[in-house]
């Protein structure tokens, strides 16, 4: 990571509510540095380099009391500060105040727990409907990818693929043809609208195959939402839905990607649509690790293009307004 990449200053989530507990660590992770979550009896949560400062054993090779980390090398413990507050070899000595672990900021959102390495923090990715229904939101497995973070979201917003990889469930042949859609890109935020394609099975109501309306935001580098739009004239919300998906990057070339899903339909299975997302991913998956290079082109001259990829050369051009580096490649890197 460069001097002037700022993916230290995005948040990225690293465990789910659910997979917290007082009392507990979790070791995890993160742009080529490995991490410990930990929660301790009172709830508080904090994150850590898990290195311990002495000589740079793995403190999750020791234990975790709910109270103090403890080194397993030379049994150092560490409060949920990160302070130094014994070293066995000396027991009656207190050990200088400068003896610490690095620690990260953390956050609770969505559903999840972030983490942000940098000292300038950005927002978590906008996903409105993920705050305001929980009870219709489903959170998925996390998934470990062999590939850049990058080229899974450039992935997630892709039309073209849809016949060929989801084949009988997002798309089918002949019905190829990707209309042309709507980009609308500030600083914050890239919008693709109005994204229609003809999928086998459009809605729970459908008799057959017919048009599917999507949108898609991308706030963050390495985040992003699709909602799928009610197409009736009522607005029924019926077999609609936003899905979350964002990568949490282990190094630039493997994520460990996090989804969730708000299912807008009341009566809707949740069990049911969070098969049918891992099914789809599923099928993602060979196709994205199989990319070469594995991190994602930002000179347009590294591949060849259609008038379908207007999104994803979009994407690539944000990421570098952002100044995004981390999991991409030019001819100037080699």
């Amino acid at each position: 990571m460069t001097e002037t990449d700022r993916i230290g200053d995005e948040w990225f989530p690293v465990a789910r509510a659910a997979d917290i507990a007082a009392g507990r660590w979790l070791p995890f992770g993160l742009l080529d540095e490995r991490w410990v979550l930990a929660c301790d009896n009172s709830g508080r949560v904090e994150a850590f380099v898990d290195t311990c400062p002495h000589r740079g054993a793995q403190i999750t090779l020791g234990d975790f009391d709910g109270e103090r980390l403890r080194c397993g090398y030379h049994g150092w413990q560490f409060d949920i500060d990160g302070r130094c507050v014994h070293q066995p070899a000396h027991p009656g000595r207190r050990p200088p105040a400068g003896v610490q672990l690095k620690r990260a900021l953390v956050r609770a959102g969505y559903g999840f727990w972030w983490i942000c390495t940098g000292d300038q923090p950005r927002d978590l990715p906008v996903a409105p409907d993920h705050d305001a229904y929980p009870e219709r939101t489903v959170w998925l497995d996390p998934v470990r990818v062999a590939s850049s973070a990058p080229r899974i979201i450039e992935n997630f917003l892709d039309l073209a693929h849809f016949p060929f990889v989801h084949t009988g469930y997002l798309g089918q042949e002949p019905h190829t043809e990707v209309a042309r859609y709507g980009i609308e890109t500030s600083e914050a935020e890239l919008r693709l609208t109005d994204c229609v394609f003809w999928q086998p099975n459009p809605g729970p109501a459908a008799a057959g195959g017919g048009p599917v309306r999507y949108r898609y935001s991308v706030s963050h580098p390495y985040a992003a939402t699709l909602t799928k739009v009610p197409s009736t004239s009522e607005g029924d919300p019926a077999g609609g839905f936003t899905i979350l998906i964002v990568a949490s990057p282990v190094t630039e070339t493997e994520c460990v990607v996090w989804r969730s899903t708000v299912v807008h339909d009341t009566g809707a299975d949740l069990d049911a649509q969070q098969a049918f997302n891992d099914l789809i991913f599923s099928q993602d998956i060979d196709v994205v690790e199989s990319q070469r290079p594995r991190r994602l082109p930002v000179d347009p001259r590294m591949e060849s293009h259609q008038p379908a990829d207007a999104g994803s050369l979009a994407y690539r051009k944000w990421l570098g307004a952002r100044g995004i580096r981390y999991g991409t490649i030019s001819t100037e890197r080699g």
